[in-house]
């Protein structure tokens, strides 16, 4: 019995997450709608959205977004 509830509160912590991550990402979605189309880079709407740069090697960087996402990128 034990097991069963460790195994619920694991789910119930997975799902947490799940909702969490997905109301971070339609955060993102309305602060990209509030902007004109991006046609070049926008200093300001990085400095909104990216809380950080990480360099995992010599030709892939992590932007960490500031709602906890993290965008990887392969140069």
């Amino acid at each position: 019995m034990e097991n069963i509830r460790s195994q619920r509160l694991v789910y119930t912590k997975n799902e947490m997450e799940c909702k969490n991550n997905y109301s971070r990402v339609r955060e993102i979605e309305r602060i990209l709608n509030e902007h004109e189309p991006i046609n070049s880079f926008d200093e300001k709407l990085f400095r909104v959205l990216v809380e950080k740069i990480r360099v995992v090697s010599l030709v892939e960087v992590e932007f960490v977004l500031k709602i906890g996402v993290v965008v990887r990128e392969i140069l």
